[in-house]
């Protein structure tokens, strides 16, 4: 079969880092060749090479349809053919889907160079037509629409010209954000670019997605290549030892007990897409949040980490009514809250991985009225060897690190609070298979310690494994209830379709 993409011996070093090792990579034509393997394998670091972001260490070597291909630039990359759909699109939310393909891609003028925006708006239905998306308002902004429209927004966009010679579509995370079902909806988008002999690397966290839609699979671990595997000579735990190296246990939540007063206890409460909820959790119980985009379930959350205003009811911790739209309230009752938009709400990439874990409670480490740095330092080391984070140390920046070891910083900030509730927000998100189960086993902890636990989450295996209880959100109130052995991923993804014929 011809190739699309061969790169050979791909290493890439940073100071005191080696994040890419002879690496080799070979993307038949007209498939799907998924490459996967934890945080900080290289996954990441490969793309950006090929994207041009990175310059490969010397002794690299590619070639795209035969021809040789000068990897670390990125005109050269364009060049050849090689499109790409990053993990955050790259779109303009504020803007239409006319004016994101239109922004890239030139604008088509009339005399006096007035742009033809009939002819604008006709070429970007016909783009999304292509995709199978004719249904897409191309006149709406591009951020009021649901995730597996703005990925596809984001492919038209790279494929605009592919006929003119474009040879590899790219797509780095596209399902990160999406509940189950806009993957679908994706999914139909990509069998569609197969089925006209488009070549894609797609990066992935979800195994589930590699079986699925690709061909071949490559593993990366510790900076090198593991395996490149025919994917029906695979099954999903022979390909997670491949990716973390051994075989990983797996766990389902054990009961909870239902003694003690409710630590969280919600009533009437409104706000966003969230209408009257009446929810309670008590100390040691994890509760699971299910939903599609839309349903409230992004939103609830927020709302009891005073993160968002609500409009009406009442949040209490432990007895104390907290104020509307008060995070510090909230902290200050015991609430610690691990959010969805790590990169925007979560870390500050600017501050040291210290600065970052400690700074919910600097005063921990005050003694005489003055911040005591060796204090600051050792704690944190003891956090990072109890999370087994990745880091150069404690004062490297936190940007440094991959987005699993980010996660568990954020968790490590949360759990030094010692809190009374934890509430956490698509926990894994964007994070490798190994990351996960480690964060799934601190949730575990932090049951076991008598914490409340609220999960909300697009990942339905995640909230199976980890929940005792799983509330079901349509339209903004809570639909269903699942115990026991109703907690199943089949009955969790049939419920959050159903369709609300509640006003609201």
């Amino acid at each position: 079969m011809a190739e699309t993409l061969r790169i050979e011996q791909l290493s890439k070093t940073f100071p005191g880092q080696r994040a890419l090792v002879d690496v080799d990579l070979t993307v038949e034509a007209g498939q799907v060749h998924a490459l996967v393997g934890q945080n900080g394998s290289g996954k990441s670091t490969l793309i950006k090479v090929l994207a041009g972001y990175h310059q490969p260490d010397p002794g690299a070597s590619a070639w795209v349809n035969g021809a040789p291909l000068t990897l670390g630039d990125g005109l050269a990359a364009a060049a050849s053919g090689i499109r790409f759909v990053h993990q955050d699109l790259g779109l303009v939310g504020s803007v239409s889907t006319v004016e994101n393909l239109a922004l890239t891609n030139g604008y088509r003028t009339g005399p006096g160079r007035r742009i033809k925006w009939r002819d604008e708006v006709k070429a970007a239905r016909e783009a999304m037509h292509s995709l199978g998306l004719g249904d897409v308002d191309v006149k709406v902004p591009v951020a009021s629409l649901p995730p597996a429209q703005r990925t596809a927004v984001a492919i038209a966009r790279a494929l605009v010209g592919w006929e003119n010679g474009a040879s590899l579509l790219v797509l780095d995370e596209p399902t990160a954000t999406m509940p189950g079902s806009d993957v679908v909806r994706l999914f139909e988008v990509i069998h569609q670019l197969k089925a006209k002999g488009v070549s894609i690397l797609y990066v992935s966290h979800h195994l589930d997605e590699v079986f699925e839609l690709a061909d071949t699979v490559t593993v990366l671990r510790d900076a090198r290549k593991v395996a490149s595997q025919d994917v029906k000579e695979l099954d999903h735990d022979a390909l997670i030892e491949l990716i973390v190296g051994r075989a990983l246990e797996t766990t389902s939540a054990s009961a909870a007990s239902s003694a003690g007063s409710p630590v969280v206890r919600l009533r009437g409460l409104s706000g966003g897409n969230v209408h009257g909820i009446d929810l309670e959790v008590r100390p040691g119980e994890v509760v699971g949040v299910a939903g599609i985009t839309g349903s409230g379930r992004e939103h609830l959350l927020g709302l009891i980490a005073g993160q968002l205003p609500s409009l009406a009811g009442t949040v209490e911790i432990e007895g104390r009514n907290i104020k509307n739209y008060d995070p510090p309230d909230a902290l200050d009752a015991g609430c610690a809250f691990v959010p969805a938009e790590r990169a925007i709400r979560g870390v500050v990439p600017d501050m040291s991985v210290r600065e970052n874990l400690t700074l919910c409670d600097v005063g921990a480490n005050f003694e005489g009225g003055r911040l005591r740095r060796k204090n600051e330092v050792d704690e944190t080391g003891e956090w990072i060897s109890m999370l087994s984070i990745r880091t150069a140390g404690t004062e490297a920046p936190i940007s440094s690190l991959s987005g699993g070891n980010q996660q568990k910083v954020l968790f490590g900030k949360s759990l030094r609070l010692m809190p009374r509730v934890l509430l956490l927000d698509e926990p894994t998100q964007g994070i490798d298979v190994g990351a996960k189960a480690q964060i799934h086993d601190l949730v575990d902890r932090a049951a076991g310690d008598r914490v409340a636990v609220l999960v909300s989450s697009t990942d339905t295996d995640e909230l199976v494994r980890l929940c005792h209880r799983i509330v079901v959100l349509v339209g903004g109130r809570i639909s269903t209830e699942l115990t026991g052995s109703d907690i199943t991923t089949d009955r969790i993804e049939r419920n959050q379709l159903q369709t609300s014929r509640r006003t609201t």
